[in-house]
């Protein structure tokens, strides 16, 4: 039962806190487990105010049903500033990443839940209460995946995507489904493996220079350094070892397909010249032509290449508006950081373009992608299916109304957004042209484009 009662924990994020002294008040908040339950409380606050003159409180936990929930009572300790307690806020930014803006508002304080008493309600089927104790080590989160997630995985559906859409727009390929998967599967290990040591480098380096702070977003949302979940030196070695074994990938596939050279070489460049300390193209307002030639020339027509097709006109197009999109979630990330980078001493386009001129570019590169699109098609008309990717029109207009209000708090995580968005506009492209070319293969009576 205590496993059982551990493991709810472990899974909710939000609780409930009761709280008296000036008087009776209730707040939700975020928390995470680390030697009791983490969770951030505003200055001034009438929480903060109750919680100085008693530190006694009664805590809910529930789980979206009416028939399963968590109770307790326990004693509350304010820590004190989230940047001075790297674990705690590690712990707690690592389960609920939404915290991050609060932390880096400056206007919270980082506090402790320990419980004396853990009360679990179960009414699903036979109705069960149950008390429970825990000692202040067992309550943790499991830490499980943390140098997976030093290569920011969630950035991999960009480029595995494009890696995708370039392999299936290839349409010179043979039908010889072995040789090309294996390919296939070979180019995304390879690509995953080198675009995440990539990342890890250009936060190490942004950790040493100190351009990543604790009170910041921090690297895209990996923090793995700031908030001292992964110790530099072993963060450095795995990084290494990941690049590393992805490079000796690579070189394979050209041994095997030599005219994709001109591709790697383009993704390798413009990954190593992105994050080099001081000099490095993020640092001097050329990260955005960085991160454009590694996602569009680079993987994309890389792929196409690699399967056997042909690059045109058209070809060139796509590539281009998938370099944009992409874009477009660097630049998200810089525009919210104009005042860190510029403290920091990196210039962005963001930097330059100030807050109305980023707005323009940002609404630009993400609309403009679909005229790009329209014209590939126009030009070539069997490409037709990648014209799914006017489905995504309402998630973009919805992108555009959330920066174009600055007092909207979506708009701090506009990357994050647009990371959803551009991933979308991929998706779509592929499963339309995954479909149209099963009908091909399997249907060659029919008359299509």
């Amino acid at each position: 039962m205590q496993n059982e009662v551990l493991n709810l924990l472990r899974k909710g994020r939000t609780m409930v806190i009761s709280t008296t002294g000036e008087t009776l008040w209730s707040a939700k908040v975020f928390y995470a487990l680390e030697g009791g339950l983490v969770f951030l409380v505003e200055k001034g606050s009438l929480t903060l105010r109750n919680l100085q003159k008693s530190d006694t409180v009664v805590f809910t936990i529930d789980f979206d049903t009416p028939d399963l929930f968590i109770q307790g009572v326990g004693k509350v300790t304010i820590l004190g500033e989230p940047r001075e307690f790297h674990t705690e806020r590690g712990t707690l930014l690592y389960k609920v990443p939404e915290d991050t803006l609060f932390v880096k508002s400056g206007h919270v304080l980082i506090a402790k839940l320990i419980p004396e008493n853990v009360r679990f309600s179960d009414f699903r089927a036979q109705p069960r209460k149950t008390d429970n104790k825990f000692k202040p080590e067992e309550l943790a989160e499991k830490k499980t995946f943390r140098y997976w997630r030093a290569l920011r995985p969630w950035s991999f559906q960009q480029s595995v995507t494009s890696l995708i859409f370039g392999a299936l727009l290839a349409f010179q390929i043979s039908f010889s489904y072995r040789i090309n998967l294996y390919l296939l599967l070979l180019s995304a290990i390879a690509l995953i493996m080198v675009h995440g040591a990539f990342n890890a480098y250009s936060d190490y380096f942004d950790f040493t220079l100190k351009t990543d702070k604790p009170d910041g977003m921090g690297s895209a949302g990996a923090r793995v350094l700031i908030d001292r979940i992964v110790p530099t030196n072993k963060f450095l070695i795995f990084t290494t070892i990941v690049f590393v074994i992805g490079l000796a990938i690579g070189v394979y596939l050209i041994v095997l397909r030599p005219v994709i050279i001109p591709y790697v070489l383009i993704g390798l460049i413009a990954g190593l010249v992105y994050g080099l300390p001081k000099f490095g193209w993020k640092r001097i307002a050329l990260g955005d032509l960085a991160v454009f030639l590694a996602f569009g020339p680079g993987i994309f027509l890389g792929s196409l290449v690699l399967q056997g097709g042909h690059v045109g006109i058209p070809q060139i197009l796509i590539a281009i508006s998938l370099g944009m999109i992409i874009v477009a979630i660097l630049h998200g990330n810089n525009w919210r950081d104009i005042k860190d980078d510029k403290e920091a001493g990196v210039r962005t386009v963001a930097l330059y373009l100030g807050d109305k001129g980023s707005l323009v570019y940002y609404v630009a590169l993400i609309w403009l992608s679909y005229p790009l699109f329209i014209i590939a098609v126009l030009l070539e008309p069997r490409l037709f299916p990648i014209l799914g990717a006017l489905l995504t029109i309402p998630w973009a207009v919805r992108l555009t109304r959330i920066a174009s209000n600055a007092k909207n708090m979506k708009r701090n995580l506009l990357d994050m957004l647009t990371a959803n968005f551009t991933s979308l506009h991929i998706y779509f492209s592929v499963i339309f042209l995954a479909v149209f070319l099963a009908v091909i293969y399997y249907f060659p009576s029919i008359n299509l484009p």
